[in-house]
């Protein structure tokens, strides 16, 4: 699934390229009032694996790497400022194989993630265009473990946090560029299972960079 994304997103942007040449000589940057980004992304996922001290099963945090789907829209405001509204759905997958009489374990998880946040929107000549600003964030997200066939699935990890990022807009035409971002976020994450509770204070980097239309 992640080798299929990624190929329709270079040849959407092999498409789109070839219609940069043409425009050549144009303001593309400052025209548009607001933007709708789609591509794909990097972050971080928070979870937890029960863990035995003495009698007592508490909820360790733990972090496994994802690749999400996102989708943004800027608004544009007065003065250089955007309202900033996005999704993206996160997912993950990993394998362990050991010597043929080890049970296969297959590790998988899923997320969601809702950002809003205001940005301030600047001009670097006529093709690109910068934003960079603050944000909260929702992200929620579950894992499951698969042992030789037997499946756990494990409760629903939330996160609130406060995000910064810096990114920008190639425009290759009037309507169409190219987006790419990175920013980190800090918060507050909490797990509930069976009575057992755990919370901590997470942070991480993520990145992303797709095709931007603007309108």
């Amino acid at each position: 699934m992640k080798r299929a994304l990624i190929a329709w997103m270079a040849l959407g942007l092999a498409a789109v390229a070839t219609t940069a040449s043409a425009q050549s000589g144009t303001d593309m940057a400052s025209g548009m009032k607001n933007r709708l980004s789609i591509g794909l992304g990097q972050w971080t996922a928070d979870g937890y694996a029960p863990t035995t001290v003495g009698t007592a099963t508490y909820l360790a945090p733990t972090t496994t790497p994802e690749t999400n789907v996102n989708a943004e829209y800027w608004r544009s405001l007065s003065l250089g400022y955007a309202l900033a509204l996005s999704g993206a759905y996160g997912f993950s997958s990993m394998n362990w194989k050991g010597t043929s009489s080890d049970p296969e374990i297959e590790a998988t998880g899923t997320s969601l993630k809702l950002r809003v946040g205001v940005d301030k929107v600047g001009n670097v000549g006529d093709r690109l265009q910068f934003f960079m600003g603050p944000g909260i964030e929702y992200w929620t997200g579950e894992q499951k473990l698969d042992v030789g066939g037997s499946e756990t699935e494990f409760e629903s990890v939330t996160r609130y946090g406060v995000s910064g990022r810096i990114g920008g807009f190639m425009m290759l035409s009037e309507t169409v560029g190219i987006m790419g971002q990175v920013g980190h976020t800090f918060g507050f994450a909490s797990v509930d299972d069976s009575g057992a509770e755990t919370s901590w204070s997470p942070s991480s980097f993520q990145a992303s960079w797709g095709l931007a239309f603007g309108f």
